[in-house]
C-alpha cells in the first residue's frame, strides 16, 4: 500500500498515492489500492501477489490473498513482531472489502469479520499495552472516519482497541491523560456510523468513560446529538456512570430536563417510549453487581482492575428525584427500583 497524500479543500474529491501518483476519489480506494511501485516490507508468495494483481481476479481471490496474508502478519506478531500490524490492519480492511463484493448477501463479509475481529483488535490492544497510544493514534490517523463518506470496514475493529484503552487510561491514570485524538475518534464514528451500523455503534460506547476530560466535553457532545442518536447516547451514558457518577448524573438530569428532546420510539403491543424517557434505562444496572456494560467485546475490564461500584446515596436520590419531576413514576410500582427504569 502506497502512502497517503490528500488535497486540500480545493479538491476534496483527489487522494493522490505519493509513490505511484494515481488518483482515488476517498481514502478507502487509496488504501487498498497495489501499488506497482512499492512493495510492502512484509513479502508475500508469488502465487499471492499474482491474484492480487490480475484484473481477472475474482472477489474470492482476493479476498483468500487478504486472509492469507492477514493470517501471517498476526502470527507474526504473535511470535514478537510488531513490525506488520499497520499491515495487518491494511490485509484486514482488503479481505472485507473483497467479502463485500461476493453476491451472498454479506454472508462472505460476516464469516470474515467475525473471524478476525477479536484477533484484530487483540493484536492492536495488546501493542497499545506495550508502547503506549502512539500505534493507535496512527492507527486512528490512517482510517479516519470522518474523511469520506463510508466509514473504513476495519473501523469497529479499532474503535474496540481504542476503547479498551480508554477504560484502561482512565481507571490507571486518570480522565486527563486519555488523549483527546481518542475522544474525537469515537465521538466521530458514532456521528458517522449509520443507524443500521450496529456493530459500529455498540464498539463506540466506551466514549461515555472520557466523561469529565478537560479539553474534550464528552457531555456536550453526547447532548448535542441525544435527539438524533438517542440509541447510542443512552448505553454511552450508561458507560458513563462507571467512570464518574457525578458528572454523569448531571448529564442525565440536563438531557431528562431538555423538552427539546422529543422523540419517542414504538415498541410492539406497548406504548410509545418517549427518548428523555429511554435516558433513564442507562441507570438499570447501576444496584447491581451482575450488569456491567458489555462494551467493547472481548474485553471485561471490571474483572481486569478487580473493580466493584458503589452508587452514591446522594446520586441515587436525584435519579429518584427527577424521576418523579419528570412524572415518569407514574407507570411504576411504588417501590420502584432502578432495574424497573429499563426497557
Amino acid at each position: 500500500m502506497g502512502s497517503l497524500a490528500v488535497y486540500g479543500e480545493e479538491d476534496v474529491t483527489a487522494h493522490e498515492c505519493d509513490d505511484c501518483g494515481a488518483s482515488f476519489e476517498t481514502l478507502t480506494r487509496l488504501r487498498l489500492h497495489d501499488c506497482e511501485d512499492v512493495q510492502s516490507e512484509t513479502s508475500v508468495g508469488s502465487a499471492n501477489l499474482e491474484q492480487s494483481e490480475s484484473t481477472d481476479s475474482s472477489p474470492a481471490d482476493k479476498q483468500n490473498a487478504a486472509v492469507a496474508e492477514l493470517d501471517t502478519l498476526l502470527d507474526r506478531f504473535s511470535g514478537g513482531d510488531r513490525a506488520g500490524l499497520h499491515d495487518a490492519v491494511t490485509e484486514f480492511e482488503s479481505a472485507l472489502s473483497a467479502a463485500l463484493e461476493e453476491d451472498d448477501g454479506g454472508e462472505t463479509y460476516r464469516d470474515v469479520f467475525w473471524s478476525y475481529h477479536e484477533r484484530v483488535s487483540d493484536a492492536l490492544d495488546e501493542a497499545a499495552r506495550a508502547t503506549g497510544w502512539t500505534l493507535l493514534e496512527e492507527v486512528i490517523n490512517a482510517y479516519d472516519p470522518t474523511a469520506d463518506d463510508e466509514l473504513p470496514l476495519v473501523t469497529p475493529t479499532i474503535a474496540n482497541a481504542v476503547g479498551r484503552n480508554l477504560i484502561r487510561t482512565r481507571l490507571t491514570d486518570g480522565v486527563s491523560a486519555i488523549p483527546v485524538v481518542a475522544l474525537e475518534y469515537l465521538d466521530g464514528v458514532a456521528v458517522a456510523a449509520g443507524d443500521t451500523a450496529d456493530t459500529t455503534q455498540e464498539e463506540v460506547h466506551a466514549y461515555g468513560w472520557g466523561i469529565g476530560h478537560p479539553d474534550h466535553s464528552v457531555a456536550d457532545r453526547l447532548h448535542s446529538r441525544a435527539s438524533e442518536d438517542i440509541f447510542s447516547v443512552n448505553p454511552t451514558l450508561e458507560h458513563a456512570f462507571y467512570a464518574d457518577q457525578y458528572a454523569a448524573v448531571d448529564l442525565l438530569e440536563s438531557l431528562v430536563r431538555d423538552e427539546s428532546i422529543d422523540g419517542t420510539f414504538s415498541r410492539p403491543a406497548r406504548d410509545d417510549m418517549p427518548y428523555r424517557r429511554y435516558l433513564l434505562d442507562s441507570v438499570y444496572g447501576l444496584q447491581t453487581d451482575d450488569n456491567w456494560p458489555g462494551m467493547p467485546r472481548y474485553y471485561d475490564w471490571h474483572e481486569e482492575f478487580d473493580d466493584t461500584f458503589e452508587l452514591d446515596d446522594t446520586v441515587e436520590q436525584r435519579i429518584r428525584d427527577l424521576v418523579e419531576e419528570a412524572g415518569f413514576d407514574a407507570t411504576l410500582p411504588n417501590d420502584w427500583t432502578f432495574r424497573d427504569l429499563g426497557i
